[in-house]
């Protein structure tokens, strides 16, 4: 192979569309942080152990 058939990156123009796949971006995720209300009962337990 001679020298000028290979790709320098000095040559080559890197943009973002020559750079694979690209993706939609993704919209933002809310996570609620307000106060949680009462809790209720717990059940009874099982026998643990033996």
């Amino acid at each position: 192979m001679k020298r000028d058939n290979k790709l320098s990156i000095n040559k080559a123009m890197i943009e973002p569309e020559n750079i694979g796949p690209t993706f939609p971006v993704l919209p933002p995720i809310y996570i609620p942080t307000g106060p949680t209300g009462l809790t209720g009962m717990t059940g009874p337990t099982g026998l643990t152990g033996s």
